[in-house]
C-alpha cells in the first residue's frame, strides 16, 4: 500500500512494467479497512501533529510524512510503527485502532533529550485532541 513520489504502489509499478511473474506477490493484503475518505482525513490531521512539533526537521531533512494505508495491511494486534525524526533524537509512534466506534489513530511523540517532552495523540477523521503529555 506504501506509494513512491508518484503515488504508485509497488503493485502498480510491476504491472506498468510487464513483470506480471510478481504481481500476484506484491498485491496488497488487506487485514482491517477504513473508508479511504477516513484515512486520508486522518492522515491530514496526523501530519499537521508532526509539523506542529517539529516543522524545522521535516523542512531541514526534506521529511517524506509516513502514509497510513500501509496500516490497512497489518493484524490487529502489530506493535506501532516508529517514524523517527533526523534531529529530534525521538520521533513518533502511531497506531491504527479499529475496536472503537470510530476509526482511531493513536500517536505518541517524545525527544529523548528532553525529559517530559511526550504527547500522546488521539486522531479520527474529524481532527486531533491532545490526551496526555509530560511522559519520557
Amino acid at each position: 500500500m506504501l506509494k513512491n513520489a508518484r503515488w504508485e504502489r509497488p503493485i502498480d509499478i510491476a504491472e506498468r512494467c510487464g513483470h506480471s511473474d510478481i504481481v500476484e506477490i506484491l498485491r496488497p493484503v488487506l487485514r482491517r479497512t477504513v473508508p479511504l475518505g477516513v484515512l486520508t482525513a486522518m492522515q491530514h490531521h496526523f501530519h499537521a501533529i508532526i509539523r506542529g512539533r517539529v516543522s524545522d526537521l521535516v523542512r531541514k531533512n526534506a521529511l517524506r510524512l509516513p502514509e497510513l494505508g500501509p496500516l490497512l495491511e497489518l493484524s490487529p494486534e502489530a506493535e506501532p510503527i516508529w517514524f523517527a525524526v533526523p534531529g529530534m533524537y525521538g520521533g513518533f509512534s502511531y497506531q491504527l485502532r479499529l475496536d472503537v466506534p470510530t476509526p482511531v489513530l493513536i500517536s505518541e511523540s517524545w525527544c529523548r533529550v528532553v525529559g517530559g517532552s511526550g504527547q500522546r495523540h488521539e486522531i479520527t477523521a474529524t481532527g486531533s485532541r491532545l490526551i496526555d503529555e509530560g511522559f519520557v
